[in-house]
């Protein structure tokens, strides 16, 4: 599977990305959402982002770096992992794990508020 079904799998908006091979960190950060100095801190801390750098240590992404910084975003901003967690889940390379936790914890939220609805009628 590649990453931009694992990502359509987890039930994310992944954005049609234009035909060609790379991106700027502008370009980058308007699909993705992201600051661009938030790309560069990513690419310290995950090895899963490994822009081009060219003259004048300009970073021009690829297709499958995009795809990663979709990925991590998820992670971190929808799932609330941390840095560490994430750079786990991503070693582990599972998507699907990935889908499974978020409907699990969208599971516990529905039950936890059901269980506090209970409570407050036993009252």
């Amino acid at each position: 599977m590649n990453p931009e079904q694992a990502l359509v799998k987890a039930g994310l908006n992944v954005p049609e990305l234009p035909d060609k091979l790379f991106f700027s960190i502008r370009e980058v950060s308007d699909i993705c959402a992201v600051e661009p100095h938030v790309l560069r801190y990513w690419e310290t801390e995950f090895k899963h982002i490994k822009p081009v750098k060219k003259s004048g240590n300009r970073r021009f992404y690829r297709h499958r770096d995009v795809y990663a910084v979709l990925q991590i975003k998820h992670l971190l901003y929808d799932l609330n992992f941390t840095i560490r967690g994430a750079k786990k889940r991503l070693l582990s390379g599972d998507m699907e794990t990935i889908v499974e936790n978020k409907d699990s914890q969208t599971l516990l939220s529905q039950l936890k508020l059901e269980l506090v609805e209970i409570h407050q009628l036993l009252d």
